[in-house]
């Protein structure tokens, strides 16, 4: 294993670790609104849920279609990041076909989230949880080859914008 993977790991870590922890634990508890409350029972982690969605200062006062804003601009930024990472590793030569399967991957990821934010701006809502479907299986290849940080919380954001996407197509009921 690469000094520059392992660079890489725990770089991520420490940049997710300290980006989604920073919504005030109260949040989790007793402040959530009853959108975020419904969105998040629905995914597998509440507690992430939560904390992701409240990292935005819109997410209080947030009606669906800033919520799923909100969802999907997180998704593209933490997809971007993680892009951007892939491509100063392969520039710093870590050229190993593993990664450069993942700059495909994400690559494919941030196209499908940029699509799903072009469709929220035409008030196209049935393509939503397809976009963000397609974005969870990008990153779930990478994963399969860079194991364990990698993808787990840019799935855990598609997630959250499946939940948020099929509020608009009668699902969120």
């Amino acid at each position: 294993m690469s000094t520059s993977f392992i660079f890489f790991v725990f770089f991520i870590s420490i940049f997710f670790s300290n980006h989604l922890t920073c919504a005030d634990d109260q949040t989790t508890t007793n402040n959530t609104t009853q959108l975020v409350d419904r969105v998040c029972n629905k995914t597998n982690n509440y507690t992430f849920c939560v904390k992701a969605l409240y990292t935005d200062p819109r997410t209080p006062d947030a009606d669906t279609y800033t919520l799923a804003y909100i969802s999907f601009g997180l998704a593209y930024n933490t997809a971007t990041n993680t892009r951007r990472r892939i491509t100063h590793l392969l520039k710093n030569n870590a050229t190993t076909d593993g990664l450069k399967r993942c700059l495909k991957d994400y690559n494919k990821a941030i196209e499908a989230l940029g699509s799903g934010l072009n469709d929220l701006n035409s008030e196209t809502f049935f393509t939503l949880p397809g976009y963000a479907n397609t974005t969870s299986r990008s990153a779930e290849d990478c994963e399969a080859h860079y194991k364990p940080l990698l993808s787990i919380t840019i799935k855990s954001l598609c997630q959250i914008c499946v939940v948020v996407a099929n509020l608009f197509n009668g699902g969120g009921s």
